[in-house]
């Protein structure tokens, strides 16, 4: 840690609550792919923040359009839209896949997915939500339970769980729920899960999914299982709602990673990507669920929602990724990324296997060697490039913005290929390489207390839960 960062920890850091760790370097501004920090170090961020700045940090445009919305109108509340709202929606409405799409803008996407789940229920009459098994839909205490990377049953600040929240095993090619090879698949694991479910899916309202399961391992679900999921979910009388959090406009090669599998769901959820950083969240609904709604006089208030600055980013964002072409940019640049990874795997073993779509892109690494992912995130950022890792097993994450060079990409691999022998010579003490600064370094040693090979074993258990393994074995 430099003197400059370690400054600003020791003037200010003790007024900071600290509910996650943080790096020891403060970041001062960004550009780009890059964050800069107090000592004006470049760090090339494969995270594009929190997967939220999809044009890169600063983007001129952007920020120019913003700069005009600040001086017009910040804010209005419940009782009245601007024009430029209107304009938004349209804008949204065009690209989002629902039939005669209507909008509602709102803040985050733990909001939007909370709305969303609101409004299924509303529609259909029934309460129960489907999630999958790795599957994160938000931080509220709903769309926290649903998700089951984040479920603590028994802690008493995930309670009281909502109930009717049910689970749909994750379809996962490599790593088969329940044990049967990708040519034997005839997707037995969906068939166990609503078998689970039983007569309870008479009362299911919707099932979220993500297309691509980010912090759940970077899986993704192939074409025939997100179609058959949907027929399955509108035979029960459910309606199909896809969460594009960190898919949408453009990361995945169009504008949303659902119209890869050619649906066309009955609710879309957009945050993170559509506010390139600003907070900003959305549910795009069918005309159909939309006439239905306002009919029955359904009602959702919050202070933010329509905003004009809110629906202003997202409009701005729409209109840069179509300017710029950055969805085919997206597929050109994940292409190469994904060849440059891939021969990677090729040099060091620790590399289990490559999977991607546009810049969506995740590195799986050897489980046995412990602790893999946390220690190579660490190298890695020693070395200037920031990467994140998902849970269950060790998958290094590339979300990086959309705005991503083959020079960064090389750049990247290079700092990668570094690592990775340095992993292998024995290098990589977590002591030395966690955060040092006074109010992060407790709490990484409590965090890495038993971060341990067969936690991960066990991690991976539950997401293929007994009852559902002792159905199948008795089928």
């Amino acid at each position: 840690m430099t003197e400059t960062n370690l400054k600003g920890w020791q003037e200010h850091g003790d007024h900071l609550l600290v509910v996650q760790p943080f790096m020891d370097t403060l970041i001062a501004s960004g550009d780009g792919c890059h964050l800069i920090d107090v000592d004006g170090r470049r760090i090339l961020d494969l995270a594009a923040g929190q997967f939220c700045s999809i044009l890169g940090h600063s983007h001129p445009g952007f920020i120019a359009r913003l700069r005009e919305q600040l001086g017009t109108l910040l804010h209005l509340g419940d009782q009245y839209v601007s024009p430029g709202v209107l304009r938004a929606a349209s804008r949204l409405a065009g690209v989002a896949p629902v039939d005669d799409g209507k909008c509602i803008f709102l803040s985050t996407g733990s909001e939007a997915n909370e709305c969303a789940m609101r409004m299924a229920k509303a529609y259909t009459g029934r309460t129960g939500m489907l999630g999958f098994t790795r599957g994160y839909y938000g931080i509220s205490l709903a769309t926290r339970n649903l998700s089951s990377i984040s479920d603590h049953p028994g802690h008493v600040d995930f309670q009281p769980a909502p109930v009717g929240q049910h689970k749909l095993l994750t379809p996962i090619d490599h790593r088969c729920p329940v044990g049967l090879s990708h040519d034997r698949c005839n997707l037995v694991c969906l068939d166990a899960s609503f078998e689970t479910i039983g007569e309870q899916a008479g009362n299911l309202a919707a099932v979220i999914v993500e297309p691509v399961l980010s912090a759940g391992g970077m899986i993704f679900p192939s074409t025939e299982y997100m179609r058959a999921l949907r027929d399955r979910v509108h035979r029960v009388g459910a309606l199909f709602i896809v969460d594009e959090a960190q898919t949408g406009f453009g990361r995945c090669g169009r504008w949303f990673d659902i119209d890869n599998h050619d649906i066309r769901p009955d609710m879309l959820v957009v945050s993170k990507s559509g506010g390139n950083g600003y907070p900003l969240g959305a549910v795009v609904v069918s005309g159909q669920i939309a006439e239905k709604l306002e009919a029955q006089g359904f009602s959702h208030l919050s202070s933010h929602q329509n905003d004009p600055l809110a629906a202003a980013t997202v409009q701005a964002v729409i209109d840069i990724v179509d300017e710029e072409k950055l969805a085919d940019h997206s597929r050109e640049v994940g292409d190469y990324f994904i060849g440059r990874l891939e021969a990677l795997k090729e040099k060091h073993p620790l590399v289990r296997q490559v999977r991607g779509r546009g810049l969506m892109i995740g590195m799986e690494l050897d489980a046995d060697e412990p602790n893999v992912a946390l220690r190579l995130g660490m190298l890695c950022e020693q070395r200037g490039v920031h990467v994140t890792f998902s849970y269950f097993e060790p998958v290094i994450r590339f979300i990086p913005p959309l705005v991503l060079t083959k020079a960064d990409v090389d750049q990247a691999v290079a700092v990668l290929d570094e690592c990775m022998h340095a992993i292998r010579a024995g290098e990589g003490d977590l002591a030395k390489l966690l955060p040092q600064n006074p109010r992060s370094g407790p709490y990484t040693a409590r965090m890495t207390q038993g971060m341990t090979p067969l936690r991960m074993i066990r991690g991976m258990w539950n997401t293929a839960p007994k009852e559902w393994l002792g159905k199948l074995k008795r089928s």
